[in-house]
């Protein structure tokens, strides 16, 4: 096993046992930090490749990211009806949780540096990486739901998740992407260093473990499937430099 490759999988096993023990221990802001910390490697990444670039995507990206989170609570559009809980910390316009931008921004930085390196032609690589998105919230929201992050107005067959929330996660991540891929130049996303998907992968891994423990099969084979391609292809551009 190459470096990189051992490195990801020590950390995931880290994350996956302290997601497994998290769905027991969880409490009021338990998860502020994690998320804070987990943002980490996606927005150094993409600082360290392009700083004046990249701060300007993860400032419009928070800022849309916030925005639709209140528009979909105001109106159901485009997720569905949901509400946030204390979880998260702070609402902002007793809405939104602050910290919704660092869970979010650093997964739209992780899957779509995956498919560029993946993909040569832009068109795959800007669906694959709106796949990626959609893929991740297949564990996401039935473990955040599990961890009382939030609570939808209308459960759905999907561990209570509605239909709704995917679409609109489609169209949030093809937003997302367009503006990812407008500000961010080519060569920049396909050279950004491996540790800019340790925020999917690592993410990917706490919720592992809370879906292992809570018995969610569907979503924790979903979290291993995509683990599985992050370690395949973490480390194609990979620079020590």
């Amino acid at each position: 096993m190459k470096k990189v490759q051992f490195i990801t999988v020590a950390c995931a096993l880290l994350m996956t046992f302290i997601g497994f023990f998290a769905y027991t221990a969880r409490n009021e802001y338990f998860s502020v930090i994690p998320m804070l910390l987990l943002a980490v490697p996606a927005y150094f990444a993409l600082l360290k490749t392009n700083f004046r670039k990249g701060l300007l995507f993860i400032a419009i990206l928070s800022c849309y990211a916030t925005a639709i989170e209140a528009l979909s609570i105001q109106t159901s559009f485009p997720y569905g009806a949901f509400e946030y809980n204390a979880q998260l910390g702070y609402k902002l316009f007793d809405l939104v949780p602050w910290t919704v931008s660092f869970g979010w921004v650093p997964l739209v930085i992780g899957c779509f540096a995956l498919s560029s390196w993946i993909f040569n032609k832009r068109s795959y690589q800007f669906f694959a990486g709106v796949l990626f998105l959609v893929v991740s919230d297949l564990i996401i929201d039935p473990g955040a739901v599990l961890m009382n992050f939030w609570t939808w107005t209308y459960p759905g067959m999907y561990y209570s998740i509605p239909f709704s929330n995917y679409l609109g996660w489609i169209l949030s991540s093809i937003i997302g992407g367009m503006i990812f891929f407008s500000i961010v130049p080519k060569k920049d996303i396909q050279h950004l260093p491996f540790y800019s998907t340790y925020t999917l992968a690592l993410g990917n891994a706490f919720w592992m473990g809370v879906t292992l423990n809570a018995g969610y099969w569907i979503p924790f084979s979903v979290g291993v499937l995509l683990q599985l391609v992050v370690l395949l292809f973490c480390n194609k551009n990979f620079k020590f430099d």
